[in-house]
């Protein structure tokens, strides 16, 4: 699989926490031998150093400052500033991966205050900025991706859209058409419209291959906006289940159906669904199905 390119907080590789601590995280250290990452740290790297003191989130005139807290330093303008930098310093990127509850990184995870009073959680300085500019892109803390639906979603992601900016090196219409049809049942799961019209757009024999693909990586990224329910996934088993389904016999068919009744009432993982799909795909030699994403969207070994 194509490495995604990840933005990654700092700490989880060096010790440049505020108390002079590396983040250790189960996940995330797996995740590292997969992925290709640029390491930041606003307030390390804007040179507040380590140790430092501690840096709150003050809501203000309904404006959100930075305020390191002993000196009362406001420190919004050079993040932010640093914030900028970074955007436009991204040629290419996957996703964001930063860390939970920081004032600059917390993906809604930081803490908001008025007054000296706690009264929400909201977005770190540095990450609201990012999500702005790369709203199409996954961009999550380590605390979120506890949640296995948030990670798998992040995963999917990242991975899609890896394979995506390689294709986009070498504008080809056969390299389309095949990419397309590898993520058809992955983008029928996320979202039909998009899958109905890529699909024209890969058909169309007006627009010029370079053309398509502009037009293609815009939708591609929409359509994984949000995390499907259990019912598109549901729909997305039942026509892989059509292409194998004359190959079965009535015991095989009950029992996966049976499966499928048992996931929609949330009594067993999606996941062991379509390890026995795979396992049928292999066995009936069916190379459509084991070209398919959906399958497989990313390595096996990040399942956790």
């Amino acid at each position: 699989m194509i490495r995604p390119k990840i933005i990654l907080s700092k700490c989880f590789c060096q010790p440049v926490r505020y108390n002079g601590e590396m983040v250790k995280d189960e996940f995330v250290e797996k995740l590292k031998n997969y992925v290709d990452y640029i390491e930041v740290c606003p307030e390390f790297d804007v040179g507040l150093g380590v140790p430092r003191k501690s840096i709150i989130i003050v809501k203000n005139n309904g404006s959100k400052r930075l305020i390191q807290t002993d000196t009362e330093n406001d420190l919004t303008d050079k993040i932010i500033k640093y914030s900028q930098n970074i955007i436009e310093s991204l040629k290419e990127v996957d996703g964001f991966l930063l860390k939970a509850n920081s004032p600059s990184c917390g993906v809604g995870s930081a803490k908001l205050y008025k007054d000296g009073k706690f009264i929400s959680k909201t977005y770190g300085i540095f990450a609201e900025k990012i999500k702005e500019k790369f709203y199409y892109l996954p961009i999550e803390d380590e605390g979120r991706l506890k949640n296995r639906e948030i990670r798998e979603h992040f995963l999917i992601r990242i991975f899609a859209f890896a394979e995506l900016r390689e294709l986009l090196k070498k504008p080809e219409i056969k390299k389309l058409v095949d990419f397309h049809t590898k993520y058809k049942y992955l983008l029928m799961t996320y979202n039909q419209k998009y899958l109905k019209e890529l699909g024209q757009l890969v058909a169309d024999g007006k627009l010029s291959v370079s053309q398509k693909l502009m037009l293609y990586k815009d939708r591609f990224y929409l359509a994984f906006l949000r995390k499907p329910s259990p019912s598109r996934h549901i729909n997305t088993l039942l026509h892989i289940i059509g292409h194998i389904k004359d190959r079965l016999n009535s015991k095989e068919k009950k029992h996966i159906f049976s499966l499928l009744e048992n996931y929609k009432r949330g009594r067993i993982d999606l996941k062991v669904i379509v390890e026995l799909l795979k396992n049928l795909s292999y066995r009936f030699d069916n190379e459509y199905l084991l070209c398919q994403k959906y399958l497989e969207p990313y390595p096996d070994e990040l399942n956790v």
